[in-house]
């Protein structure tokens, strides 16, 4: 390609072999990608998007510190506000036998750290309201896939829906996102 084909002027015809090529390969990849997502959504049979959405999976540590800085930028930042919520990460690497914990403030450190094998618990505690989602994570082959997840109330295990339908009452005094059903439970946790 040269720049004429970057202002508009590129038509099929001056498509020539070798990107025909690369452009086939591609193809063929993301053809090979949607069959074999399709064959893994029937054995599953549900979607996968259901797991990504419910944020059951992630790639590596990396996309759930990612994701939780993201988390914090946006939504958790009326959280650590208002509610003095915080945040915590521990890991466990059962290959180096090593554990770690980080704090919201300390997790750029460890988006390149890679654990092939462990745990990772994340802890949001939502300090004025004295509620706390645990979410524990089995690593294997560097993906996190959710294990446990438990609600507490002042230290006291309850049942995760009960928690969740406490934890929107609580947040439907505090902000007009829930009451405007503009955001929903699960985006605040």
């Amino acid at each position: 390609m040269d720049k004429n084909d970057l202002s508009g002027s590129m038509s099929p015809e001056s498509i020539g072999p070798k990107d025909r090529k690369l452009i086939d390969q591609f193809l063929e990849l993301r053809q090979s990608y949607q069959a074999i997502t399709q064959q893994i959504e029937h054995d599953l049979q549900t979607p996968l998007d259901h797991y990504q959405q419910k944020r059951l999976f992630y790639l590596d540590v990396g996309d759930l510190t990612h994701f939780r800085l993201n988390f914090f930028d946006t939504v958790g930042y009326f959280l650590r506000e208002s509610l003095a919520t915080t945040y915590h990460l521990e890991i466990w690497d059962r290959q180096t036998h090593q554990k770690r914990c980080y704090s919201l403030d300390e997790l750029q450190r460890i988006s390149r750290w890679e654990v092939e094998q462990g745990t990772a618990i994340e802890t949001i505690t939502y300090g004025r309201l004295g509620y706390r989602i645990r979410r524990t994570f089995d690593i294997y082959n560097c993906r996190l896939y959710v294990s446990k997840t438990e609600f507490f109330n002042a230290n006291e295990q309850i049942p995760l829906i009960d928690g969740l339908m406490l934890l929107q009452q609580e947040l439907n005094d505090h902000t007009l996102w829930i009451r405007g059903k503009l955001l929903r439970i699960k985006d605040f946790t």
